[in-house]
């Protein structure tokens, strides 16, 4: 079955994924204990207008945001407004099942029309005038699947090909270039796997994260998520539950 999915999403890539936590800080100790280096929380990104923000791990070519809610007015209000969306659900995982894992992906010359699942339009104040996120309709309806959603080319991470490329950031970020070295020696993500218990993997949207090169969403016993560093070189791994639903291999 794999094999025969290989190519559906050849327009699409990941740019960056999520994990709902409602401890950000003791998930986020989770990873500095196993070498991973984190964003400076005075420089991490607070959503205006969306009510949360999240604790960064840069890699090579993604990144990791453990994403929590930050302002819990602005976060009611938002899902007051966006009604369509799932913010409230997946933050609320834990009591109703629904998987804590967002997928952010970008598309080769963007253009809206390629994105291949049915989709819902999200325009915040801090995004350029005319610039959209599409959410997957599917993340509201389905919340057994991963939240899924496009960013727009504006806001894409940059990727390196290898550590020596950090040097293309430009001179005045170069304190930018500590972020991607990891004490445990990570760079690149290799493969994620998510497991969602009761997925159905015949809907357009995970067909679409399937045909993703190095990506898969499979039937499992419980919301998991394994994370492959370097095609797990160095032979580890790292049990990061209850406190993450996570399993790193290095």
């Amino acid at each position: 079955m794999e094999q025969s999915i290989l190519g559906i999403s050849s327009e699409l890539m990941i740019d960056h994924f999520n994990i709902w936590v409602s401890n950000p800080e003791k998930a986020k100790e989770k990873l500095l204990n196993i070498g991973f280096n984190s964003i400076p929380d005075s420089l991490s990104q607070v959503h205006t207008g969306q009510g949360t923000a999240g604790k960064y791990f840069y890699f090579l070519n993604a990144y990791l945001e453990l994403i929590f809610v930050y302002d819990q007015n602005e976060f009611t209000n938002n899902n007051i407004i966006n009604e369509q969306l799932d913010f409230a659900e997946r933050n609320d995982y834990r009591k109703n099942g629904a998987s804590p894992f967002s997928i952010a992906l970008k598309l080769k010359d963007y253009d809206v029309e390629k994105i291949p699942f049915e989709k819902i339009r999200y325009h915040q104040n801090w995004m350029e005038k005319q610039a959209n996120i599409y959410s997957a309709k599917n993340s509201k309806l389905r919340l057994q699947e991963p939240s899924i959603f496009v960013v727009y080319p504006e806001i894409e991470s940059d990727t390196f090909e290898t550590l020596a490329d950090l040097n293309k950031i430009p001179d005045e970020y170069a304190f930018a270039r500590q972020f991607y070295r990891h004490p445990n020696g990570a760079k690149k993500i290799t493969k994620i796997i998510i497991k969602s218990p009761k997925l159905d993997s015949n809907t357009k949207t995970i067909q679409s994260i399937n045909g993703i090169k190095n990506i898969r969403v499979r039937n499992g016993t419980e919301n998991l998520m394994l994370l492959y560093f370097d095609e797990n070189v160095q032979g580890k791994s790292f049990d990061l539950r209850p406190d993450l639903p996570l399993i790193v291999y290095l």
